[in-house]
């Protein structure tokens, strides 16, 4: 990919990011978005075949910096780098908090929402690929165990997305890892 490309990639991530963080994304069209970018709306499908295609590659345009910090987990400790998995992606949405509040509140495309959900299952069975290994039971694959923890950090981030109030992305991902570490590694000794 030329810089140029790239650089317009971020144009109309940016732009939309920012339209995001004011309404939400069922209120805002090809046009408005291009608009606030600069470019034109025939530009638009050079970069994208539709709002949905926009939407998917922002979020992973946001979220390439939790991507990248993660390999995996201490099998032992279930910790990356002394931090559990959850803190990167609370901080993730923290700094990006606008942008997620307007989909996790305000709506998102059930395809979408389909697809970040699974998107978030694989990531976690990636990073927990260790504990993986070491799981013996037949009759649970591992990767209920990634949809059943993707679901619950689903639900968490909609509550305190839903909140005015601002979280310590240190304790409550230490108090989710309290609550799912105990059973996992029990799960492992089985």
């Amino acid at each position: 990919m030329t810089r140029d490309i790239e650089e317009n990639y971020k144009i109309w991530m940016n732009s939309f990011v920012k339209l995001m963080e004011e309404r939400n994304y069922f209120e805002l069209s090809i046009s408005e978005i291009a608009e606030k970018a600069g470019m034109s709306r025939v530009s638009f499908y050079n970069y994208f075949t539709d709002k949905e295609e926009l939407l998917w590659k922002t979020y992973r345009y946001l979220f390439l910096e939790v991507e990248k910090k993660v390999e995996c987990i201490d099998p032992i400790t279930l910790l990356s780098d002394g931090k559990p998995l959850t803190y990167y992606v609370f901080e993730n949405v923290k700094k990006n908090k606008l942008f997620f509040r307007s989909l996790f509140v305000k709506g998102m495309p059930f395809e979408f929402q389909a697809k970040l959900t699974e998107y978030i299952a694989q990531e976690s069975y990636r990073t927990h690929r260790a504990l993986k290994e070491k799981y013996k039971r037949k009759d649970f694959p591992y990767f209920l165990i990634n949809q059943y923890l993707t679901g619950a950090l689903f639900g968490v981030l909609k509550s305190i997305l839903q909140s005015e109030d601002d979280w310590d992305s240190e304790k409550l991902s230490q108090f989710f890892t309290s609550l799912a570490a105990p059973g996992i590694l029990g799960l492992l000794e089985q």
